[in-house]
């Protein structure tokens, strides 16, 4: 991981999204995916592979993105950068960084 030198670092553009559960009147769940913004970021795709630990298959990020600390982000939201849609996995604060854990989002 490599820290920014300042905010010229932030080249991308990466869109914060979050989804909320309304329930309806039926007892079913529906989820709407409401925007939180577009903020610039450094963005690096980090090597992972699939591992099998105990029969259980862990998550590897693929997707290290970084952001000047205030955004607010949290785990279970949703980056969308250059297309491809990521889940946040862990949110790190480090200095006036934020640091996003991020794996690739199935559907």
């Amino acid at each position: 991981m490599a820290l920014p030198k300042g905010a010229g670092s932030l080249r991308e553009r990466v869109a914060i999204s979050r989804l909320t559960r309304i329930r309806e009147d039926s007892g079913r769940y529906t989820e709407i995916e409401n925007t939180i913004g577009e903020f610039f970021a450094q963005v690096t795709v980090t090597q992972s592979k699939d591992n099998v630990i105990a029969d259980q298959t862990r998550d590897l990020r693929t997707h290290e993105i970084i952001f000047r600390a205030g955004v607010d982000v949290q785990q279970g939201d949703i980056a969308t950068w250059r297309g491809t849609r990521l889940d946040v996995r862990n949110t790190r604060p480090v200095g006036v960084w934020l640091i996003l854990d991020c794996v690739t989002r199935s559907i």
